[in-house]
């Protein structure tokens, strides 16, 4: 038997990440910060404003697509744990997905006009499952490399911190370009509709031409290329070290087994349960407040010219502070910072409340506090899921990160699709119509599921990490375990 000291001594120092490593996988999640942010900010509105599906019809297409997302997201993590290429298990997918991914997310914002809305809504629900299942086939792939590329608690969070930094640069030009690109097209005296026209191009969109449907199909098409050259650019720039012993050890053969392998990780593993309801909770809360923005701005405090100029204010704030929060959950630990963070975001919310429902600057400093707490709400529970993987590497013998990314990332789509679900019927339930002044009803409506909703949910993941078991201290003793226990197997073999 090997003491644990000697294990210790003998065990190898901790992986450490060079810089342009750690900045190609950062620009690995741009693709998802753009997929994510301007399908979460705009597409909704795409949907009921241009597109001409109503609320409650839209909400259920984005539902579906979703919900659709999460259940493939468990088969995507058991598939990256089973597969074994000189390139690894997790980056094959990000090479060989990429071009699918671009594709299939300009597809989404091409909606035919036809007149049935009947054929508009299959056309919706049809791209959007494709859409998904592509953004499933590198998301967890992606997201597992934070815990195959390194062990050390806070090269991961650096690492994590430069994925963020990079999502949150993307999530301002998925948030704020849109409008300014479909105002360029909007009209035939736009800025955008005029240079086409200048170069002969502008007969080749038809009927769309100098509308807002033009201005969207660019997007798609724009948005597309760099969501493939992102992914690409994370293959090519990164690299797994940290892997299972054996081809498939431990891991089930049969996907729908490995299926209620998740559901008994959730019921034994405390870390994971408390990371899950998190990721949960917060992403249902944020992905509440990014849908609402746009109609908030353009329906209660009537700036629609500012969407732009707000959204750009909230990522500036929320780049800006990304750094902080990596000092800060390193120094007084990731659970513990995430519950402050939080906090300060419900207060902010609250002062949505009060404001008038008329043209008002003080959403511009709201703005700028949102962003810096907004940062942590994405930031933070991406950090806190890979420890987990060690931590169940401990309790179940083998290292099941596809498994467990593949969980996280069914609670965050399913989060988003019931929040999209949720403010497609509250908009017809409160009475919305697209494209004039809303009822005083309508503009409640919309304050209340910017706001408090969110709000709630954000007490609510407070609640959830507050029984999070994995500080610092006692992360640092699974890793000695872990490594004691690889060292007595290495010498019980020879």
């Amino acid at each position: 038997m090997i003491s644990a000291k000697n294990s210790s001594d003998s065990s190898p120092a901790p992986i450490r990440l060079k810089r342009r490593e750690k900045v190609a996988y950062g620009i690995g999640d741009v693709a998802n910060g753009i997929a994510v942010s301007s399908v979460a900010f705009w597409f909704l509105i795409y949907l009921t404003d241009v597109a001409g599906l109503p609320g409650t019809l839209a909400g259920s297409a984005l539902m579906i697509g979703r919900a659709w997302d999460a259940l493939v997201d468990p088969f995507v993590g058991w598939l990256s744990d089973r597969t074994n290429t000189r390139w690894g298990k997790r980056r094959p997918f990000l090479l060989f997905g990429a071009l699918t991914y671009g594709l299939a997310f300009a597809s989404i914002w091409m909606v035919p006009s036809f007149e049935s809305e009947t054929s508009r809504f299959l056309y919706v629900l049809v791209s959007f499952v494709i859409f998904n299942s592509s953004l499933a086939l590198v998301f967890i792939p992606y997201t597992s490399l934070t815990a195959s590329m390194t062990d050390d608690y806070n090269e991961r969070v650096s690492l994590t911190g430069y994925r963020m930094t990079c999502s949150q640069i993307a999530f301002l030009i998925g948030g704020s370009i849109p409008p300014l690109l479909v105002a360029a097209f909007a009209t035939s005296s736009g800025a955008g509709a005029m240079y086409f026209e200048a170069l002969g191009l502008q007969n080749l969109f038809g009927t769309w031409a100098a509308t807002p449907r033009q201005g969207y199909l660019l997007l798609g098409v724009t948005f597309g290329m760099v969501i493939i050259a992102s992914t690409l650019a994370a293959f090519f720039g990164t690299r797994e070290r940290i892997a299972p012993e054996g081809s498939h050890d431990g891991h089930e053969a049969n996907p729908f087994k490995y299926l209620t392998g998740l559901v008994s990780v959730c019921k034994d593993n405390l870390a994971f349960r408390c990371s899950v309801m998190i990721k949960l909770l917060s992403t249902c809360a944020t992905t509440l407040i990014g849908v609402n923005i746009p109609y908030y701005l353009t329906y209660v405090l009537r700036m629609p010219e500012q969407k732009t100029v707000v959204l750009g204010v909230l990522f500036i704030s929320a780049i800006l502070t990304t750094p902080l929060w990596v000092l800060a959950a390193r120094r007084f630990g990731k659970a513990e910072t995430f519950r402050f963070a939080m906090g300060g975001y419900v207060l902010v919310l609250l002062c949505i409340l009060p404001l008038p429902s008329e043209p008002t600057n003080l959403i511009y400093p709201i703005a700028i506090l949102a962003g810096i707490f907004h940062s942590a709400a994405l930031l933070l529970p991406w950090s806190i899921l890979p420890d987990v993987v060690e931590f169940d590497e401990l309790q179940h013998g083998t290292r099941r990160e596809g498994l467990l990314f593949g969980g996280s990332a069914f609670a965050y789509k399913f989060a988003s699709a019931l929040a999209l679900f949720i403010v497609g019927v509250l908009l017809d339930l409160f009475g919305y119509i697209p494209n004039q002044a809303q009822t005083p009803t309508a503009v409640l409506g919309i304050k209340l599921t910017i706001a408090l909703a969110p709000g709630l949910l954000f007490l609510a993941s407070i609640w959830s990490s507050m029984s999070y078991p994995l500080s610092p201290e006692r992360y640092r003793e699974v890793l000695e375990e872990l490594r004691e226990r690889r060292t007595q197997r290495k010498d019980a073999a020879i």
